[in-house]
């Protein structure tokens, strides 16, 4: 698994794509975005990303085990046919998914969520039941005992996940020539349509065919116009509500009903099926969101705009500690993380609180909020150290190799970083020596204040503070003898010291830092051999 979650970085590029789409659609006239709902809808949306990221290194792990010790087939990673075949076979699996997702009710319970915006716009896609991934990788099993690698599956799914998050828009009408071939935001506004035609519709990730094979394929309808929601309407912005709401119904009913028989099997019948000592007297429907139903007047609770200013600045600030959460959350501990998923989720219950004109959760803002900061201070100021060992063997001896590597007024000539050493000898440095240095990064000119810690017959360290940025240095050369040649170790520690950094580092600055550092022992070789000529 990644030292990092990279999915948290995706979050300001899918709110990116929100804004194009909402900027797009009020030229065109359209309103159809609520801030309510897509507050409440990204709020799901962040609780379904906490969620997968606790549960990730257990699911990956179970895939990687059945591929490693159980596979029935080898697939190279390099043979087009093994992308190919594998594309079609896990859109197969995500439709099972789908359409057991709708079918059965425990699993229409980590689902639901996703399907209970009744506006349906580029937030919606965000919206999905925080364990519904808790059930999903279940049905990608099949993936890794037909020898899918590990990353093919891993790349294929990221990508039917973004091609998904495009599907959710009515800012694109009906695209020729692929509409029943492959899923198209018409098709999937017909799956969120609660309208009875267009129940149980169109479960297809990337591809419509399976749709089409299986008797669930229904176009759009001109004189049908969508509406969007539940059957059973939500009738709340809480998003723990949310995601328990169709197992709360199942939880009372399998207390109320007197058959042990229907205690158990009602989780596993088709969706919405209730007892009949259940439903007789409360007013409901047996059938719930497999009958559909038209459109009805949509939960809407108006607040101030001085309310509305609060929880957008909050909201926004849970957003941003949500990003740094998440893509932290390998690295934190075990306390860090609970007290996280805690802060951040309360947040959004809070936030939904208000915006339902709720005055109840006043006074534990008082409590929340410094948590909340302290939270993203604690976050922002996260470090993260990332070590390189580079070995390469001299034709010098050792004593040479090191004399020459701790001599910094000579690092311009062999280091591709280094473009300025302030020293005032091109002599070994011995400890309690300082120096100064500045260096070319992929982030620009940065100056460095060193110190040299330690000089021995085979060793040589120094420590460094990155004056332009605040990062910490720690740079080891030591040698051994090999008869006439020595080996010559570098090892390289770096400490970034804010996520902004951490970040960047993970994403582009460690591998050139890795690359230079392999290239500066060879051009370290070659001055060597220069230096010393015999």
């Amino acid at each position: 698994m990644s030292e990092y979650n990279l999915n948290g970085l995706v979050i300001p590029l899918f709110m990116f794509f929100m804004a194009i789409e909402y900027i797009f659609l009020r030229l065109k006239g359209k309103n159809l975005h609520r801030y309510n709902d897509s507050v409440n809808s990204l709020s799901m949306g962040m609780c379904l990303l906490i969620s997968d990221a606790l549960l990730k290194t257990f699911t990956f792990a179970a895939y990687m085990y059945l591929w490693e010790n159980h596979r029935s087939l080898d697939f190279s990673v390099q043979e087009p046919i093994t992308w190919v075949v594998f594309f079609f076979v896990l859109d197969l699996c995500y439709y099972a998914f789908h359409r057991a997702a709708h079918e059965i009710n425990f699993l229409w319970g980590a689902h639901v969520g996703h399907h209970q915006s009744e506006e349906y716009n580029l937030t919606t896609a965000l919206r999905q039941s925080a364990f519904q991934y808790a059930f999903s990788w279940v049905f990608y099993l099949p993936l890794a005992f037909l020898g899918c690698p590990p990353q093919v599956f891993l790349i294929l799914f990221i990508l039917l996940k973004l091609y998904q998050f495009g599907l959710h828009t009515q800012a694109i009408n009906k695209v020729p020539l692929i509409e029943g071939i492959f899923s198209t935001p018409s098709s999937h506004r017909v799956h969120h349509a609660k309208n009875p035609v267009y129940i149980d519709r169109n479960y297809g990730g990337t591809l419509a065919i399976w749709d089409r094979i299986f008797g669930t394929w229904q176009p759009e309808l001109a004189q049908e116009p969508c509406h969007y929601g539940t059957t059973l309407p939500l009738n709340t912005l809480n998003p723990i509500k949310a995601n328990l709401q169709h197992w709360e119904m199942l939880a009372k009913d399998t207390v109320k009903t007197a058959s042990w028989h229907d205690k158990f099997i009602l989780w596993f019948k088709p969706t919405g099926w209730r007892p009949r000592d259940c439903i007789k007297g409360d007013g409901s429907t047996s059938k719930l969101q497999s009958s559909g139903s038209t459109n009805i007047v949509k939960y809407d609770p108006q607040v101030s705009n001085l309310v509305k200013i609060y929880t957008a600045i909050n909201f926004l600030l849970l957003i941003a500690i949500t990003v740094m959460f998440l893509f932290m959350s390998p690295k934190l501990s075990a306390l860090m993380l609970i007290l996280g998923t805690f802060t951040v989720v309360y947040g959004f219950v809070a936030i939904s609180h208000f915006l339902e004109g709720s005055k109840s959760l006043t006074f534990f803002e008082l409590i929340r909020l410094p948590v909340t900061f302290w939270l993203a201070s604690n976050l922002w100021f996260s470090t993260s150290t990332t070590q390189i060992i580079n070995t390469i063997v001299m034709d010098k001896p050792a004593a040479q190799v090191l004399s020459y590597a701790s001599s910094p007024g000579l690092w311009s000539d062999w280091h591709p970083q280094s473009s300025k050493v302030y020293v005032s000898s091109s002599q070994p440095l011995i400890k309690g020596d300082t120096f100064e240095e500045d260096i070319q990064t992929a982030l620009g000119k940065n100056h460095l204040s060193w110190k040299v810690i330690q000089s021995t017959n085979d060793t040589w360290i120094a420590e460094a503070n990155n004056q332009t940025n605040g990062s910490t240095i720690r740079l080891q050369y030591q040698v051994r003898a090999l008869g006439n040649k020595s080996e010559f170790e570098r090892t390289l520690h770096y400490t970034m010291p804010n996520f902004a950094l951490v970040t960047v580092n993970a994403l582009f600055f460690k591998s050139k830092v890795e690359q230079k550092s392999e290239d500066s022992l060879l051009r370290l070789k070659n001055a060597v051999n220069a230096q010393f000529t015999y």
